[in-house]
């Protein structure tokens, strides 16, 4: 496999296993066990840094595939919101980790839903635009 596709492939895996963790982790949490949902979103945010490294290293060292399909206005709207709402939950999910650290759970109750619920869209959107994009 060449480099290209191996970072792709792990690009794919690992935010895949981070938008799991991330489903796991609300779960668990609804169910009542804190410590579980603790450990999940840890390696939700875990599995988010080494997508981070692995896309921004892709990104870096080869040219963005071009998007030559029949459906260009959907495709354009779910690049766009996918890219709006990953740059949107970078601090929103480290305001929720740091929340959550500190232990203003009041807050953290607050905002998490919602950051939960971007992560998840940033993920199932990123694999919609590699579907696009084939």
């Amino acid at each position: 496999m060449d480099l290209y596709s191996s970072l792709l492939y792990g690009s794919l895996v690992t935010i895949a296993v981070s938008g799991f963790f991330v489903i796991s982790g609300v779960i668990l949490i609804r169910l009542g066990y804190r410590d579980y949902h603790k450990g999940a979103m840890l390696l939700a945010s875990v599995f988010a840094l080494i997508f981070v490294v692995l896309y921004l290293t892709r990104s870096s060292l080869f040219p963005h595939t071009r998007y030559e399909g029949g459906h260009r206005t959907l495709y354009l709207s779910v690049l766009w919101s996918h890219t709006f709402l990953s740059i949107l939950n970078l601090p929103m999910a480290v305001m929720t980790l740091y929340l959550a650290m500190k232990g203003r759970f009041d807050r953290h109750k607050r905002i998490a839903p919602y950051t939960a619920g971007v992560w998840i869209y940033v993920a199932l959107t990123g694999w919609g635009i590699y579907f696009f994009l084939r």
